[in-house]
């Protein structure tokens, strides 16, 4: 929804400027009014807006005289100070040309455009209406995907390593992305079409890094698809080395209240994978069977991995103890993987408000979550993940529907 700020001390122009935007179909509740630079302050400070207009002539407070000083001195913190959040267009409006002379060179330099406001020769209704036209052009934009598949693995090795080395991508350099996302874009190639992709990184490991930089790929790139592959614990009931976890779901397994008897009372919040995407992970076994029999140069398991769909769990502690997956018992009796980063990527997919997304994590068991960690076949497990996650992206993109 497109937010609105008019600042301007006269009622007339207000009541006129207001009713127009509504008329062109601007909900009259996104239309914030202030009368002078005091209280624009306080509603710059509340919240953000896409438009600010501002008369040029601006009392400081209620009852002071307007002038250009005041106007210019809330532009120069909104746009030099960064006191509060910038709109994205700020629009001077004045009916008293002769009157903003001595201070119309420098609300210029501040401002998107000036516009006289002049009731009969229709000239600011033309300039907001071209204004809404952009807006809206611009929200569409939003809800429109733009990159096909974004990657996003918590370790660059041997995680993203192994999916790069699986995968037939073309990237170019390594980029920095809200100065802790290291990403690079190019083309994935499936089924003679190319497909745009983006690959990143953590900075470090956790869920609340995975949930910003979900949040912040989904923002940027707007992909259709959002996947993480990669190693994670498993429980040794369900599930064996080198067994792919298909994380159907995932909650925060730290996330409750611990009571006096040292146990977790959880609150368990689940966020769900892609249930298509998790139907076509069920059907790659003789996928993975290949990718098992062809992989070499690092240890791997004899047999070839199981795929286990079932509850990814997620904390950012690290579990090597089997007195802590007490803590486990209640919350679901189909747990198969424990890691850091799954929930987090769940929870920004679910949140997100833009352009459609499905999303999926496929990690392979490379320690038990019972026993003393070990790192024998993260190679082995990074890779089998790649490869599975390919298979799956692949069907996806064969559906004439996606």
């Amino acid at each position: 929804m497109m937010r609105f700020l008019l600042v301007d001390d006269d009622q007339y122009k207000r009541k006129a400027i207001v009713d127009f935007l509504a008329s062109k179909g601007v909900e009259r509740e996104s239309i914030s009014v202030a009368e002078h630079a005091a209280a624009a302050r306080v509603k710059l400070s509340e919240s953000a807006f896409d438009v600010l207009l501002l008369d040029v002539l601006l009392p400081v407070r209620a009852g002071a005289r307007p002038a250009g000083e005041h106007s210019v001195e809330l532009l120069r913190q909104i746009v030099e100070d960064g006191t509060s959040t910038a709109p994205q267009f700020i629009i001077g409006i004045t009916a008293d040309a002769k009157g903003t002379l001595g201070y119309a060179a420098e609300f210029k330099s501040l401002v998107t455009q000036v516009v006289d406001f002049n009731t009969g020769d229709g000239v600011w209704q033309e300039m907001l209406t071209v204004l809404l036209q952009l807006l809206r052009r611009q929200e569409q934009a939003k809800q429109t995907n733009d990159y096909d598949v974004v990657v996003l693995d918590a370790l660059r090795s041997p995680e993203l390593e192994c999916l790069l080395k699986v995968w037939p991508v073309k990237l170019g350099a390594e980029k920095l992305l809200c100065q802790n996302i290291l990403h690079s874009t190019g083309t994935l190639e499936l089924d003679g079409t190319t497909r745009r992709v983006a690959c990143a990184h953590l900075s470090q490991m956790g869920p609340i890094a995975s949930a910003h930089a979900a949040a912040t790929l989904l923002t940027e790139y707007r992909p259709r698809l959002l996947v993480m592959t990669g190693i994670c614990g498993g429980f040794s009931k369900e599930v064996s080395i080198g067994d792919l976890v298909i994380a159907d779901k995932s909650w925060d397994w730290q996330a409750g209240k611990w009571t006096e008897e040292g146990m977790l009372a959880p609150s368990v919040d689940p966020r769900d994978g892609a249930a298509d995407l998790v139907a076509y992970a069920r059907t790659i076994g003789d996928v993975v069977k290949l990718a098992h029999d062809s992989f070499a140069g690092h240890e791997k398991p004899v047999n070839t991995p199981k795929l286990v769909v079932g509850p990814m769990v997620t904390g950012s502690a690290v579990v090597a103890s089997k007195d802590v997956q007490e803590v486990f018992k209640g919350q679901h009796r189909k747990m198969a993987g424990i890691d850091m980063e799954c929930y987090g990527m769940y929870y920004a997919a679910s949140n997100h408000a833009g352009a459609s997304v499905r999303t999926l994590c496929i990690k392979a068991v490379s320690d038990l979550a019972d026993r003393a960690k070990a790192d024998d076949h993260q190679q082995y497990c990074s890779y089998i993940s790649a490869a599975a996650m390919l298979e799956v992206v692949r069907l996806h993109f064969r559906n004439p529907r996606a």
